[in-house]
């Protein structure tokens, strides 16, 4: 009886070693290995690969935070599922002087079958991981001014109150978040009013957040600073504030903003001369006005 016992005994620590080997190997199995050119090899969870990096979680804290490499460090990735990505370096073919070829070493990575794709920001890295984005490019658009005294000088001067705008966006992307979500800061300087032989600059500094979808929708805000005319016609610089609101496409690596702005009124007072010679101070407002504004910009780095 003592021997068969020991026989069932030894049956189930067998039993039980067979089976935290199975878990042990699917567990093995279930990660993805990342090995490096210097010969480290990366236990992970690839979460995301872009044109220039590999992001991941640590397979011993996939609720850790997500960790960048660059995919110029990486030689191999092997999955869960059995596929593998190479990266290496592509081959250049130039020609000597004797006609013979030469191949030089491209120190751009190669990679294949990559599994995961953003239709329209594959860069999601933020601030802390990786450097600021920047875009730009021109802007053109038209500018409506509502009743005030930039309208009234415009009617005397026998002008429209309905001018054009050309300038240029500055674009910095300051992070992206894991959903696509970006911070914006953008300068955009414009010149109105060129089709009727008026010199009207105008500058906005806009602070914002853009969605990551496809099609994102975006709004910032922030200080306009434009050369008007004033009540007697003369230009003098005016400070106030730019509500702006709208979407971008993204086709290949050019960007096409569509946006809104809208700039308040801003009042004055001023003491104004009466004919028997005595002042009166007078409120005035400058007239709100609001713009369309399409154009296109790309990344400069």
């Amino acid at each position: 009886m003592k021997t068969q016992n020991n026989k069932t005994n030894s049956l189930n620590k067998g039993l039980a070693i067979l089976c935290l080997s199975f878990i042990f190997c699917t567990t093995i199995n279930a990660q993805d290995k990342i090995i490096l050119k210097n010969g480290d090899e990366l236990n992970a969870k690839v979460t995301e690969i872009t044109e220039t990096e590999v992001k991941f979680k640590r397979f011993d804290n996939l609720s850790g935070p997500t960790r960048v490499i660059y995919k110029s460090e990486i030689f191999s990735i092997k999955y869960e599922n059995g596929t593998k990505d190479v990266f290496n370096s592509t081959p250049k073919t130039s020609i000597t002087q004797n006609n013979e070829p030469v191949y030089v070493q491209s120190t751009e990575p190669v990679v294949k079958n990559s599994p995961a794709d953003n239709t329209f920001d594959p860069d999601t890295s933020d601030f802390a991981k990786k450097r600021r984005k920047t875009f730009s490019g021109p802007r053109i658009g038209f500018t409506y001014i509502a009743a005030g005294t930039s309208a009234d000088y415009l009617a005397r001067e026998g002008k429209q109150n309905l001018i054009s705008q050309f300038g240029w966006q500055f674009e910095g992307r300051l992070f992206t978040v894991e959903n696509g979500m970006s911070g914006i800061i953008e300068f955009i300087p414009l010149i109105g009013g060129v089709e009727q032989g008026m010199f009207i600059p105008s500058a906005n500094l806009l602070i914002g957040l853009r969605g990551g979808t496809k099609r994102s929708y975006e709004f910032a805000v922030g200080p306009n600073f434009s050369v008007i005319p004033d009540y007697l016609g003369h230009r003098k610089g005016s400070v106030g504030l730019v509500l702006a609101a709208g979407t971008s496409f993204k086709k290949g690596n050019v960007n096409f903003p569509v946006n809104l702005a809208f700039v308040p009124s801003v009042g004055s007072k001023e003491s104004v001369m009466n004919e028997d010679g005595s002042l009166t101070e007078k409120k005035f407002q400058t007239g709100w006005r609001i713009s369309l504004i399409v154009g296109f910009n790309s990344r400069k780095k």
